[in-house]
């Protein structure tokens, strides 16, 4: 199969602006005009958060990109709306993409834990600029810190045997896109009943549409999905 490009939209993505010739040109291309919107649905199907993200700046790096992304959180998981301004940065290295904005973060945690605050700074979920169906990428370990002050619990997501396995066209409410799929086997420290497995869905030209998370008994125990899209 021809390599197929992922290009990084938020939360992922994006976008049309061309940049300098290096590593990064078929790869990473942003526009600080850009949003996009990723909506968050719990193990009921029921919207735990919507999440607006803006490219706020793009910056040069010794081995390619980084592009600053301003979000705005809606949480409707708690008692009461509330409205968060995060930061977040998409990196664009020699031979990947890394993603880290909130998600990546399985969506059934926020239901979990949601009356209590989440640090997800340390999150980087890796993808490789190259893609073709059976190749087997390197495994992830996303570290979550959950603050009940004064005590902080530490939650690491886990993906192993990540591997490209197909491509689909899927819609979304921002629209219908050419992916193609990485699915990854998954496990929680401290256990969790809902980890099992996460297909992730990647498009040339945008980047991150969809990831849905399964428990062990195949059941989908969470989604996050692209809902708005301006490049």
């Amino acid at each position: 199969m021809k390599a197929f490009y992922i290009l990084i939209c938020l939360n992922a993505l994006f976008l049309n602006a061309c940049i300098s010739q290096n590593d990064c040109s078929n790869l990473f291309t942003f526009n600080t005009d850009s949003s996009f919107e990723m909506s968050a649905y719990g193990t009921t199907n029921n919207l735990l958060s919507v999440t607006n993200y803006e490219v706020s700046h793009i910056r040069q790096t010794l081995n390619g990109k980084t592009a600053f992304l301003s979000a705005v959180n809606r949480d409707v998981s708690k008692k009461r709306d509330t409205l968060e301004q995060e930061n977040y940065e998409i990196e664009c290295t020699s031979n990947s993409v890394v993603l880290n904005h909130r998600n990546v973060v399985p969506a059934f945690l926020y239901d979990e834990y949601s009356n209590l605050e989440f640090d997800i700074s340390k999150i980087a979920l890796d993808v490789p600029k190259n893609l073709e169906i059976g190749q087997s990428l390197d495994d992830a370990v996303l570290e979550i810190d959950i603050l009940a002050t004064p005590i902080k619990h530490k939650i690491k997501y886990l993906l192993k045997d990540r591997c490209v396995t197909a491509t689909e066209t899927i819609t979304t409410p921002a629209g219908t896109f050419n992916c193609i799929i990485i699915e990854s086997k998954t496990s929680m420290k401290p256990q969790n009943e809902n980890a099992g497995f996460v297909k992730h869905w990647f498009a040339e030209g945008v980047g991150f549409i969809k990831q849905v998370d399964y428990n062990k008994k195949g059941q989908v125990s969470s989604v996050n999905i692209l809902t708005e899209l301006q490049l």
